[in-house]
Formats: structure tokens, C-alpha cells, sequence
């Protein structure tokens, strides 16, 4: 068997699945494979939600995979849901893997309920940004792990949080594989080390469907680049750093949260490799670009990003001021938007700094893919922070007596939404939207599985 025989076994998926629904098609897989699928509690959500664990297959690696490590991203989870029927469908491909698989579908599943509005579709930009929740750093799964490093303490991990430490602590995997995902712009990757025979085969994965490749602004623009949309797993303490070189403060002042499970992965003194994959719901061709712009140096693209997203954050902060009289500041959307209004444009000035730093990478010619990320995707990732406005405003409104705050919210609710809709039209003016199928994401993360744990492309045969 090699992986296009596998990959052909993916259906057609028209929708994300529930918290709900995945349960209760993981109960339904142990009963239908009682000799190969093992089910385990191995934590609760805040809200009570267990967490399942699935075992499967007797191999001799060890593989911890789990899916919506941020709420808002449930390909993963898509791709662990059809993965493990095939594994159990298979024992040519359980014997050629040599692996016990440690599966965790959703660990995230409050978070993942509180993005259920766009989840059955339709898959349009409006409705996604309109229904988008994801948490405040200090709430995030992934980044809530235990961390210390030159100055920075972090020991307050989530119960969810809790519950993958369980089972690092328990399996000490050799593999590890957080399922991410971002929302606009091309497939890329991250590994925790560099190993050459997995790296050099990673964009396959994307070219066999067709999906580009994110060439454009790194999400993190001190990521080590191993080859084009492979970058090195930026991990906490390499945060730290970052911010040290270019900061005339203590780091300690700037980060907040943990550590991400690659760092508590490396506590266990394992030679373990960690990898991510990260690609879009929407179809984004400029991010695969390389073609150069006329006069526009990437430097230039950059800036000018932040200034397009100025407006958006004007108006988010406005309209957090007209909530905050009346939500429960404990609520998930506020937390997370009170994070996000009060931010200290660290991160920025980071950035700038490093620039200036290095003019031979930024006072260059700008390619096309570069321009999009500024231009089109980091003003994006900002204007899906109006559905989380929306959300509370709703919940607000719900737990409200006097119509002087009922009035305030609707009006939130009213301005939000048609801003953010504004926003939606401009982008799509520029980037018609077109969703990607989910068959797709999920061909993509698991063909990257494949390759990480060493199965040929090419049949033997």
C-alpha cells in the first residue's frame, strides 16, 4: 500500500462535525473494532466536556495526534475522524506503519462549540468572520503548557491542557502532531527539527491537490526556514529571544501564556519530532507568487499592512467600549477581545526593529505573495475578531432587563455585523472567495502524517 492508495479512501466531506458528533462516532468505531480501538476519558473541558483518548493499532512508534489545539481550527479533527476508520479498515497499512496511535480529536471542545456557527457552512468569508471564536493567549490549549526560561514562568495550565500532558507523560511519543490550521493564504509547515528525507517531501502533499504554498510573510518573521513553506517550529523560548534582540524591555513583560506541547514534548527527553501543518479554507492563488511587484519593497508591504489594519482596530476597540459596561467580563468573547483591544504593539515594534536590522532581506523588491499576506491577510486576521463582538453582544443581550442595554447591544450587534461585512465585500473584491473542500485540508494533513512516520509515496510493487 502506498499513500495515494490511502488518500483515495478519503469520502467526499461536506461539513465540520460537532464536539457531539465526534463523540459519538468515536464510541460507534470502538464498538464496531473492539480488538483495535480503545477508548479513555483522559480529561474534561472547563465546562465539563470529557476528552476522549482512542488508541489503535500495537506498533512499535508511538504517535500522539490531536486535532483543534485552537477551536477555530477543525480540518485536524476532520482528518483524525477519517484516519482512524482507515487505520482500522487496513492491516496491510497498520503493519507497514509500525505505530500505536494515540488520538485526541478535539481538545478544545468548549471553543470548538463557540465557533459551531460556521461549521455546517455556508463557507463564505462573511460567515466564517461573523462566527469566529478563539480564545485569549492565556486560554489557548496550545499555548498553556508549563514553561520557564531565563525570566518567564508560566505553571498555569488549562485542564485541557492538562489532559495532552497526561498522555505525553504516559505514551512519551516519538511522534507528535498538533493539528493546526490557519484560515486564508497557502499550506505550510512546521517541524520541530530538521530531518531532510521528511522536509523535502512535505509540499507534495499540497501540489497533489492542487493547493498553493504559502510564500509570502512568515507567521512569525523570526522562524528559521528549512525550505520554501517549511519553517522550524517556533517554540516559547525562541518567542522570548525574539523579543530580548529587539525590545528595549524584558520579555517577561510582553509574552503571556505557556509554553506549546513541542515545549513540554522536549521536557520528557525524548529525540521526539513535533510537526504542524497549516493551510486555509479559502483558495488564495497570490500565495504561491514569487513574481516580483513594481515599486513596492517588501519593507514597504509590511508597513503598509499594519496601517490598513489601523481602521479595523479602531473600530474594534470602539465597539469593545460600548460592550464593556454590560457583558460578563469573565465570558470566553470578552476575555479574548479585551486581549486583543489592548494590545501594546509589541509585537510590532519587534518587528520594525528587526527590519531595520536587516534592510538586505526588507528594503528589497516585493513578491506578489508577500504583498497578499500584508495587504490582504494580516488586515483579515484582524477583522474575524468583529464575530467575536457579535457573539457577546448576543450573549449579552440575552442575560439583559433594560431595554436602554438591550437597545446598546442590538446596536452593536447591527454595527459589527455590517462592518464586518464591509470588510468581507473588500477582501473578496480582490480575492473572490472560493472555499477550498474539505477533502482536500484533510488530504493534505494526512499525507504529511504519512510522510513523517516514513511511508513510501510509490508502492513497492
Amino acid at each position: 500500500m502506498n499513500i495515494e492508495d490511502v488518500l483515495k479512501q478519503i469520502p467526499e466531506i461536506p461539513v465540520f462535525l460537532s464536539v457531539e458528533e465526534m463523540d459519538e462516532s468515536t464510541m460507534a468505531l470502538q464498538k464496531q473494532y473492539p480488538k483495535l480501538v480503545s477508548v479513555d476519558q483522559v480529561g474534561e473541558s472547563e465546562k465539563h466536556h470529557p476528552i476522549y483518548r482512542m488508541r489503535i493499532g500495537k506498533g512499535k512508534k508511538k504517535a500522539l495526534i490531536f486535532g483543534c489545539p485552537h477551536p477555530n481550527e477543525p480540518i485536524g479533527s476532520m482528518m483524525l475522524e477519517h484516519f482512524a476508520h482507515i487505520l482500522c479498515e487496513n492491516e496491510e497499512l497498520r503493519e507497514q506503519l509500525d505505530t500505536t496511535f494515540h488520538i485526541i480529536k478535539c481538545v478544545d471542545p468548549d471553543g470548538l462549540k463557540l465557533n459551531e456557527g460556521w461549521l455546517k457552512g455556508p463557507f463564505t468569508y462573511y460567515n466564517y468572520a461573523s462566527h469566529f471564536f478563539r480564545p485569549a493567549g492565556p486560554k489557548q490549549v496550545e499555548w498553556t503548557f508549563p514553561f520557564h526560561y531565563k525570566k518567564y514562568r508560566f505553571d498555569d495550565a488549562l485542564p485541557e491542557t492538562k489532559a495532552i500532558m497526561s498522555v505525553i507523560d504516559e505514551v512519551k511519543p516519538d511522534f507528535m502532531y498538533s493539528l493546526h490550521n490557519s484560515s486564508f493564504g497557502g499550506v505550510y509547515w512546521y517541524v520541530s527539527k530538521e530531518r531532510k528525507e521528511i522536509v523535502d517531501r512535505l509540499e507534495n502533499a499540497a501540489k497533489r491537490v492542487d493547493l498553493p504554498l504559502s510564500l509570502g510573510e512568515p507567521e512569525v518573521p523570526f522562524a528559521k526556514v528549512y525550505r520554501q513553506a517549511v519553517y522550524e517550529l517556533p517554540q516559547s523560548a525562541a518567542s522570548y529571544d525574539f523579543y530580548e534582540a529587539n525590545l528595549d524591555k524584558d520579555p517577561s513583560e510582553v509574552m503571556s501564556g505557556g509554553g506549546c506541547s513541542a515545549d513540554y514534548l522536549d521536557t520528557k527527553g525524548k529525540d521526539a519530532w513535533t510537526l504542524v501543518c497549516e493551510m486555509p479554507y479559502f483558495y488564495c492563488p497570490d500565495s504561491n507568487d514569487l513574481s516580483l511587484c513594481e515599486n513596492l519593497t517588501r519593507r514597504e508591504a509590511i508597513v503598509k499592512g499594519y496601517e490598513i489594519k489601523e481602521p479595523l482596530m479602531v473600530k474594534l476597540k470602539e465597539l469593545y467600549a460600548k460592550l464593556e459596561p454590560y457583558a460578563d467580563p469573565k465570558s470566553s468573547c470578552m476575555i479574548a477581545l479585551k486581549e486583543r483591544v489592548e494590545d501594546k504593539q509589541d509585537f510590532k515594534d519587534a518587528q520594525f526593529a528587526l527590519m531595520d536590522a536587516n534592510p538586505q532581506e526588507y528594503d528589497v523588491p516585493c513578491t506578489v505573495a508577500s504583498r497578499f499576506d500584508s495587504f490582504y491577510g494580516a488586515p483579515w486576521y484582524t477583522l474575524i475578531a468583529f464575530g467575536m463582538v457579535i457573539s457577546a453582544a448576543k450573549e449579552t443581550l440575552a442575560s439583559l432587563c433594560d431595554e436602554a442595554g438591550k437597545q446598546e447591544m442590538d446596536n452593536v450587534i447591527q454595527e459589527a455585523k455590517s462592518f464586518c461585512k464591509a470588510g468581507c465585500d473588500h477582501i473578496e473584491k480582490e480575492v473572490p472567495c472560493e472555499p477550498i473542500p474539505i477533502r482536500k485540508l484533510v488530504s493534505v494533513q494526512m499525507e504529511s502524517a504519512l510522510l513523517a512516520l516514513g511511508m513510501n509515496e510509490r508502492s513497492d510493487s
